[in-house]
């Protein structure tokens, strides 16, 4: 083999050296800019309306009954409980 072999041959990676490149690219495709016409456009949106933002929505709604239940009763008037209401019963069959 010629020395040019040897350098275009990919170098063996320790536990450590791997670790590392998985988590800078991790890191990349967190700080990589959003597609600027995905939509919505927020990450944190994205989040709200995936199947799990809706469970910590009703999560945090739920905190709020017990901690003020005149406020949160005052706010369920402006929910759409239609859709929420399927989400209670996946929780309530999980609870069981």
């Amino acid at each position: 083999m010629t020395a040019s072999a040897h350098e275009d041959a990919d170098p063996i990676l320790t536990p450590a050296q791997r670790r590392l490149a998985a988590s800078r690219a991790a890191l990349a495709e967190i700080f990589a800019p959003p597609d600027p016409e995905a939509f919505p456009r927020s990450e944190t949106m994205r989040f709200l309306v995936g199947g799990k933002g809706r469970l910590v929505a009703l999560g945090l709604f739920m905190g709020l009954l017990l901690v003020k239940p005149k406020l949160a009763a005052g706010l369920a008037r402006f929910l759409p409980l239609g859709q929420v209401l399927p989400i209670a019963r996946v929780l309530l069959k999980a609870l069981r």
